[in-house]
This record gives structure tokens, sequence and C-alpha cells, in this order.
């Protein structure tokens, strides 16, 4: 009887530790970067530069990349400093 209260009890705190560690994802903001042909960033008006998930933001450059033939653009993110040693340590 006891063995079987300590099992439930363990369950239930391995069950509450899971449900309040669950992995929650933090977006992290991308940007658009435009440069012209000797290479010096501008800012075009009209453009969306911001965004919050890579994917929308690589189909966005490429977009204007065929719009505007004459400038590069390039993607920028903000990636805490935890996250960027974590991943330089890993290289």
């Amino acid at each position: 009887m006891f063995d079987k209260i300590i099992t439930a009890l363990f369950i239930c705190v391995l069950g509450a530790l899971w449900f309040f560690t669950r992995h929650h994802e933090i977006h992290h903001e991308y940007r658009v970067i435009s440069y012209d042909t000797f290479g010096n960033k501008i800012s075009i008006d009209g453009i969306r530069t911001v965004f919050t998930t890579h994917s929308a933001a690589v189909s966005f450059a490429k977009h204007y990349s065929e719009i505007f033939p004459l400038y590069n653009f390039a993607l920028e993110s903000n990636l805490p400093d935890l996250r960027r040693k974590f991943l330089s340590i890993q290289r």
C-alpha cells in the first residue's frame, strides 16, 4: 500500500514538472536589410523589413530581390547572447 502511494506521488510530481517546463518557442526578430550596388545600407520606402518567422523573412527577401534587381537583400536576426555563445561553442 505504501509503495503505491509513493509511486503515485512520484508520477504526480514528474507530471507537474513536465507540464510546467514544456518547450515554449520564443520568437526572434528577423530583419531584411537592403544594400545598394555599392554595398551601402539603404532604406527603401514601402517595403516590410521586420518579421517574426525565418521563413517569412526569407520569402520576402527573395520577393524583394525580384522586384528590385539593382539592390541586394540580407537577413539579420537578433539572437540572445546566451544562444549566440551556445551556437558558437557547438561549431
